[in-house]
């Protein structure tokens, strides 16, 4: 299992992903304006062909868990958790507060995982996530970071 960061050349396999996750899932172009944004993407490989991807956009405030996603195949084996952590990691080592995320109702599986590693409920969107018919509700997450995570890598003498 290898981490890398997304790039261009993952596209096709990350739209395939995307297509085999979500009933609406995000385009060429969504994926494309975060990338040409410079947020932080990571891609999962394992032999070499994407498993997995996250997409966060990352500021001092708050950091946001746009997109991530894991193969029909790959699913059920903790790989999710282990890129969620290295998403959480890499917001605390830039400072982040916070991870704001939202997820559908229905997604019951990645609400599970989000509880799991100390996300909280904070809100409802109603009808946020499209539908091929009609609108489904998100419930918006957050997870407080350390606020210390920078004494790990600087030392003050006060």
């Amino acid at each position: 299992m290898d981490y890398s960061y997304l790039d261009l050349n993952h596209l096709d396999s990350i739209l395939a992903i995307e297509k085999e996750s979500n009933p609406y899932p995000w385009t060429v172009v969504n994926f494309k304006d975060c990338l040409d944004k410079g947020y932080y993407s990571l891609a999962l490989e394992e032999e070499k062909n994407l498993i997995g991807f996250a997409i966060m956009a990352i500021s001092t405030e708050e950091s946001h868990l746009l997109n991530i996603g894991i193969t029909k195949d790959a699913r059920g084996k903790g790989y999710g958790e282990k890129l969620l952590k290295k998403m959480i990691v890499a917001a605390e080592v830039m400072g982040s507060k916070k991870i704001i995320l939202e997820v559908r109702v229905s997604n019951t599986t990645a609400y599970n995982l989000y509880k799991k590693l100390g996300f909280e409920d904070i809100g409802l969107r109603k009808k946020y996530y499209r539908l091929p018919e009609g609108r489904e509700d998100a419930y918006v997450m957050s997870k407080s970071l350390k606020k210390d995570i920078m004494s790990k890598f600087f030392f003050s003498k006060s």
